[in-house]
């Protein structure tokens, strides 16, 4: 006769419902030390006007600089993996993970391809390819964690995180759309860096707050022993 030998299966995978907690909470600390060493870059080079300038070639903050970016990068796509290894909610027209995941990637090509020296705007006397693809790849990551920001602000399950995602969004494009007149218009570039800095700190903060959330959920659902 014989004998069937039965293996516990419970306590194979024990961590796996936390797994998706502990990714969020990870992008949401790679978040807030990214935009730290973002000011530690400025506070270094106070003279530097825009925030791409600081990780162009032969600059003594670019290996600083572009870490930060980096771990933007890594922040969006762990924050990306912990929505898509549990389903919470987070769709609105398309996933949010989705967003974020393209977001990711934009960013860490801008953190491989850095600006030339003095990052010159793409298409104007000195300026070289990798200048259009470090801005093009900047630029869209910017834009899809705005639109990430937005996704989040219409979902009406969690007030908190859509009030701070609203709050967020609007900071953020009255300060990059202030920034971008004064620096078309010539107008007083100091000012006009500093509210960059502001848009871009702003923009990466939520990254971690929304990181957190994401963990409070995946917590909540593991308390609950079901899904969000």
């Amino acid at each position: 006769m014989t004998e069937t030998v039965e293996r516990p299966v419970s306590g194979v995978r024990r961590d796996a419902p936390h797994r998706p907690a502990l990714l969020a909470n990870v992008g949401a600390a790679a978040a807030f030390g990214s935009a730290a060493l973002i000011w530690l870059c400025r506070a270094w080079d106070p003279s530097v006007q825009y925030v791409s300038q600081l990780g162009a070639t032969a600059m003594p903050t670019a290996p600083v600089f572009n870490l930060a970016l980096l771990l933007l990068a890594v922040a969006a796509v762990l924050v990306d993996r912990a929505l898509v290894a549990r389903p919470v909610g987070y769709v609105v027209g398309w996933p949010v993970a989705a967003t974020l995941l393209i977001c990711g990637l934009c960013f860490g090509v801008a953190s491989v391809v850095t600006c030339s020296p003095g990052c010159p705007v793409p298409f104007t006397p000195g300026s070289l390819p990798q200048d259009l693809l470090h801005i093009t790849f900047a630029v869209l990551g910017f834009v899809l964690a705005i639109v990430a920001m937005g996704q989040v602000a219409m979902i009406r399950r969690r007030p908190w995180m859509r009030a701070t995602s609203v709050v967020t969004l609007i900071a953020v494009g009255v300060t990059a759309f202030t920034g971008a007149m004064i620096a078309l218009f010539r107008g007083d570039t100091a000012l006009g860096g500093n509210l960059e800095f502001t848009a871009a700190t702003l923009a990466i903060a939520w990254f971690g707050v929304f990181g957190l959330q994401v963990a409070a959920d995946h917590r909540q659902a593991v308390r609950r022993g079901s899904s969000v």
